[in-house]
């Protein structure tokens, strides 16, 4: 069989999201069946490495003003995945694609028009689901008068009725409560308010093993003396460079910990920082590191608490005000495998503190048979499985 796939698209690369969907596709492939995707200029690149066949579509235009992101259709709009034009770009795009690759089975990772396209050849569609993604969702950050789900319907509206589909309320409702089969890359414990839903199906966790399990260089760590080893990768978010480096230089300078610090391009950063006696900068480090790690202070992206976890490494969380890194940092700490920590205190005292509270209490211990309870849900091997059930 031949799936395709519709990782999400936005105006860079997503690399999350495309690493789910080619976690998949290289599972599928070794299974003996076909995947190809539909990708931006941004990601084809890395379709492109793991060699698989591939349409560029058209990214949106840049952002639009910031604006408070309280709910995934935050943003949508705040991404310009609601403009019209862009809204039917991406359809035809994935006509394009369907009549070119022929696919048995369309597999969507957040692509808002992906229910669209598979209703219109009458494909079975399967998606990877997410709590902070449901329709029904609401961040404790906010109150629920906030919210403005109603919004960016519009253009979805018009293409919608054009194909004789059920118009929606909220276009949170596109982006997996009508695919056949739903894929949730969590645990039921991590994300219980996805339970009742049809069709859906908890796998633990998809991770692309080429870049979590990429080889460790070994002069990362050579020199490093200290009992206690911590991964740090705060990403973009209101934790930036020109706070953390100074916080990690002052707060664990002769201390039992070494951090070593991911940067990953940062935008605010031209050159790497220095290098202190316990902290190391780099601009990539491998997954692997957490292998080698007591810890890690993170911002809560889900493939890194994933990560942590199938690792039985606890985790300090600073999400900030980002709605859905909020949720995965609430439910990292609700399953006593990490410390959740408003931006406000990250200062030296209070992170120094939280490191020795997680190397020293049963944090470990919790995030251990989490990260065991991960596993058995199947991971990547039961994606695949149940994306051929949607046949």
């Amino acid at each position: 069989m031949k799936i395709l796939f519709l990782p999400f698209i936005t105006g860079k690369a997503a690399l999350g999201s495309v690493s789910r969907c080619l976690t998949v596709a290289e599972e599928l492939q070794n299974l003996g069946h076909e995947a190809c995707f539909v990708t931006s200029r941004f990601i084809s690149p890395y379709v492109r490495d793991a060699r698989f066949d591939y349409l560029e579509a058209p990214a949106p235009g840049p952002p639009g003003s910031r604006r408070p992101i309280r709910t995934i259709v935050d943003v949508a709009l705040f991404l310009n995945l609601t403009d019209e034009t862009f809204i039917r770009q991406s359809f035809e795009a994935e006509q394009k694609a369907i009549e070119r690759f022929r696919p048995d089975i369309v597999f969507s990772e957040f692509k808002l028009t992906a229910s669209i396209s598979a209703a219109r050849h009458e494909l079975p569609l399967v998606s990877t689901a997410s709590t902070p993604a449901h329709p029904e969702f609401v961040s404790p950050l906010f109150s629920e008068t906030e919210s403005e789900q109603e919004h960016g319907t519009e253009g979805f509206n018009r293409l919608l009725m054009e194909e004789g589909l059920e118009p929606i309320q909220s276009v949170a409702e596109l982006f997996f409560l009508r695919s056949h089969v739903k894929i949730v890359p969590s645990s039921p414990e991590l994300e219980p308010m996805l339970s009742g839903e049809d069709s859906l199906h908890y796998v633990g966790y998809l991770l692309y093993d080429r870049w979590e399990k990429a080889p460790l260089s070994p002069a990362l760590l050579e020199n490093v003396a200290s009992p206690h080893v911590v991964f740090a990768y705060l990403a973009v978010g209101e934790i930036g460079p020109d706070r953390y480096v100074d916080v990690f230089s002052r707060a664990f300078d002769n201390t039992e910990f070494h951090v070593v610090v991911a940067v990953r391009s940062h935008p605010q950063l031209t050159v790497l920082p220095g290098n202190t006696s316990n902290v190391t900068y780099a601009n990539f480090v491998p997954g692997t590191i957490l292998e080698k790690s007591d810890a890690v202070i993170f911002h809560g992206g889900q493939n890194t608490l994933t990560a942590a976890l199938l690792e039985g490494v606890p985790g300090l969380v600073v999400p900030g005000t980002d709605f859905e890194r909020d949720f995965n940092a609430r439910g990292m700490a609700e399953i006593g495998a990490g410390i959740h920590m408003n931006a406000d205190n990250f200062v030296l005292d209070k992170v120094l503190s939280a490191a020795r509270d997680l190397v020293q209490r049963d944090y470990g211990q919790r995030a251990r048979e989490h990260g065991d309870g991960l596993r058995a849900l199947g991971g990547p091997s039961k994606a695949a499985r149940l994306a051929l059930s949607a046949l």
